[in-house]
C-alpha cells in the first residue's frame, strides 16, 4: 500500500497527525499564545505527513518542490493576496457594503504597538509595516507546513492524475474539509450564519487552489504556495477586515474569508488560471 497508494497514505497520516491539535483547539482553554502554538502544530500536520509518506513509500524528497521559484514568482506570490484583497474590499467599500475606517484598526494598533505617546498615524503605519514584513515571515513559517503537504505532495499528484481541471478542485476540497473540525467551533467575524460562512470559505479555498496549483506547476516550487499562503494570512483578516466597519446587515455576509466577496474573487482567479493552464509548465 505504501508504494502503490501514496496519496491514501498521505491522507491517513495527515488525519492522524492533525487529530491531537483538533482536540486541543476545541477542548483547551489555553490563552491566545497557547492556541497559536496549537494552530502551528495543526498546520504542520500535512507537511510532516508528506515527509513521512516520502520516506515510507521511498519517494524522493526532491519531488516536493524545494527549488527557489525566482524573484519574479516570489514577489508575485507575496503581492497577489494584497491585490485580490484590494479588489474584493475595494468593491465592498465602493458599494457601501462596508465602510473603510480606522475605527477598529486604530485601537487594535495601539494595543499591539503599545506606544501611548505616538500619534495615531505613526502607530497605524508601524503596525502596517510590521504586518507586511514580520507577520508575513511568521505566517510563511506556519504555512510552509501545510504547503509541503498540499502543494508539495498532494496537488502535483492529483494534477498529474486528473489534469488541471479536476486536480486543483480535489486538492481544494480536501484542503477545505481539513479545516472543518476547527471552523465548526469558531465565531466568524460579524457572526454570519455558519452554513453560509462554511460555503463561502469552501468556495474561496477551492478557487484559490487553482492559483496555488498554477504557480506550483509553472515554477516547480512549493515556496510560491508558502509565500502566497503566508501573505494571505498576514493581510486579509488582520488588515482588510479590520479596516472595514459595518454599514448594515450585508457587511457580515461580504467580508473576510467567510463572506461572498473573497469567494467570488477566488472563482474569477480560478477561471483565469484554468484558461491559461497551458502557461503553467509541469513541475519536474
Amino acid at each position: 500500500m505504501m508504494r502503490r497508494y501514496p496519496v491514501v497514505l498521505f491522507l491517513l497520516l495527515t488525519f492522524v497527525l492533525s487529530l491531537p491539535f483538533y482536540l486541543l483547539l476545541n477542548l483547551s482553554f489555553a490563552n491566545a499564545e497557547g492556541r497559536r502554538l496549537f494552530v502551528t502544530g495543526l498546520m504542520w500536520g500535512p507537511g510532516l505527513a508528506a515527509l513521512l509518506t516520502c520516506l515510507l513509500a521511498r519517494i524522493p524528497l526532491s519531488t516536493l518542490g524545494w527549488r527557489w521559484p525566482g524573484g519574479r514568482a516570489a514577489w508575485l506570490s507575496y503581492l497577489l493576496p494584497i491585490g485580490y484583497g484590494l479588489f474584493a474590499y475595494g468593491i465592498i467599500w465602493a458599494t457601501g457594503m462596508g465602510k473603510l475606517s480606522t475605527e477598529i484598526y486604530l485601537p487594535y494598533a495601539r494595543r499591539v504597538i503599545g506606544l501611548p505617546e505616538a500619534s495615531d498615524g505613526a502607530v497605524m503605519a508601524m503596525l502596517l509595516v510590521l504586518q507586511l514584513s514580520m507577520s508575513f515571515i511568521l505566517n510563511v513559517a506556519m504555512a510552509l507546513g501545510e504547503e509541503i503537504g498540499w502543494r508539495g505532495f498532494l496537488g502535483p499528484r492529483l494534477v498529474q492524475r486528473f489534469g488541471f481541471g479536476a486536480g486543483p478542485l480535489f486538492t481544494g476540497l480536501i484542503w477545505a474539509v481539513w479545516h472543518y473540525p476547527v471552523l465548526f467551533w469558531l465565531n466568524f467575524p460579524g457572526d454570519p450564519p455558519k452554513p453560509f460562512a462554511m460555503v463561502c470559505f469552501t468556495v474561496m479555498v477551492t478557487g484559490l487552489s487553482y492559483v496555488y496549483a498554477w504557480l506550483r506547476e509553472r515554477t516547480g516550487s512549493v515556496w510560491t504556495a508558502a509565500f502566497l499562503h503566508g501573505s494571505h494570512n498576514a493581510v486579509i483578516s488582520p488588515i482588510f477586515t479590520l479596516l472595514t466597519v459595518e454599514t448594515g446587515l450585508i457587511t457580515v455576509y461580504a467580508v473576510d474569508e467567510f463572506g461572498f466577496m473573497l469567494a467570488l474573487t477566488s472563482v474569477l482567479m480560478a477561471l483565469w488560471c484554468w484558461r491559461h493552464r497551458a502557461r503553467a509548465v509541469p513541475a519536474p
